[in-house]
């Protein structure tokens, strides 16, 4: 079983996109048992998956009694399962703010649950809000591999080195590994700031995590969101650039 926490600190470069089609992927092509985990109070991967919970359940996870099957719902997608949210999560930052070894909590969870999730799924996917607030410090810790999305503006390739800086200083903090292990490049086209854009960084800092695949800018993929129908159901192998990002994140050893 892998843990891969899915990170942005730039809205609307395509992060829970990414995360649902990952996980479609994964459990439709590679027949692979995947546990998506929404930990964005807009809930907008809970969306992807056609629910619209009741109570904000991805929160449980952050309560030592929570019994974790019971907070796990199938979605449309065989192999595919969710820990939904809604709206309420916001409240859980407020409550995390005077835990002690608050940046833990999560990792102290999954330690209790370990059995149940290694038996029963060999992929979990956490989709995160576009921050690096407390809840997203636990996705993060808890990780095998993060992977950060970047689309082509001078604001997202700030927030990534941001994000390398601010995640650096706090794994030394908590004495963990770092474990950002690849930048997946998203909303991307033809024209020549794209072209710039990933030539600067095939000179730049963090040329050994950006993926050679990137995602294109299509339609397609924003519907993917609206319909709860993956990519892998609505374009061509040709296409598709799940195929080769799934290689190239194996190569990476994250899946």
């Amino acid at each position: 079983m892998k843990i891969i926490t899915v990170g942005a600190l730039k809205g609307g470069v395509g992060k829970t996109n990414f995360t649902f089609n990952l996980g479609a992927f994964l459990s439709i092509e590679k027949e692979k048992r995947v546990l998506l985990i929404d930990l964005d109070p807009q809930g907008n991967l809970t969306q992807c998956c056609q629910l619209n919970p009741e109570k904000p359940f991805s929160m449980f996870l952050f309560q030592k009694n929570t019994l974790l099957k019971n907070i796990i719902f199938e979605t449309h997608i065989n192999n595919l399962s969710i820990i939904p949210v809604n709206i309420e999560a916001i409240k859980l930052e407020i409550q995390l703010n005077n835990e002690i070894s608050r940046e833990k909590i999560l990792l102290s969870y999954f330690r209790e649950n370990y059995e149940y999730l290694k038996n029963n799924y060999d992929y979990i996917l956490i989709d995160t809000n576009p921050s690096l607030n407390i809840t997203n410090t636990n996705a993060y810790a808890i990780a095998n591999s993060i992977v950060l999305l970047c689309d082509n503006s001078i604001h997202s390739l700030r927030a990534i080195d941001m994000v390398f800086d601010v995640w650096t200083n706090l794994c030394q903090k908590m004495e963990i590994k770092n474990n950002i292990k690849a930048i997946v490049l998203s909303n991307f086209d033809h024209y020549k700031i794209s072209k710039d854009f990933k030539k600067h960084l095939e000179y730049s800092n963090f040329k050994n995590f950006v993926l050679k695949q990137e995602i294109r800018k299509k339609q397609k993929f924003k519907n993917s969101e609206i319909t709860g129908k993956p990519a892998i159901k609505l374009i061509s192998k040709l296409e598709n650039p799940y195929f080769n990002i799934v290689n190239e994140l194996e190569e990476k050893g994250v899946l």
